[in-house]
């Protein structure tokens, strides 16, 4: 996947039906790492599609969505203590 970079989710949401319904969409993106933060190997183009199906879910009075793009070279200074970082696994669709 040319150009897809490692990138953080992260959300605040206090509603239980809307954080369980970004939640799963999340699941499709990548791989869950903290209760409220995914990590997932996207392109340009996947976390603007990411960012307009979270759009529609979210209260934007209430709730907090946040997409963190790492660059290469960040992603190669990341320093992980205790358990390791899980594998991020590359979605098995691909958005046309």
């Amino acid at each position: 996947m040319s150009g897809a970079l490692l990138t953080v989710v992260i959300y605040d949401i206090p509603d239980d039906r809307r954080r369980t319904r970004i939640h799963r969409l999340l699941k499709q993106y990548g791989t869950p790492v903290q209760e409220s933060a995914f990590e997932a190997r996207l392109t340009a183009r996947e976390r603007q599609q990411l960012r307009r199906e979270a759009r529609e879910l979210l209260d934007r009075h209430q709730d907090r969505f946040v997409i963190y793009p790492i660059g290469r070279e960040q992603e190669r200074a990341i320093d992980c203590a205790g358990l390791p970082r899980p594998e991020v696994i590359t979605p098995g669709f691909f958005l046309i």
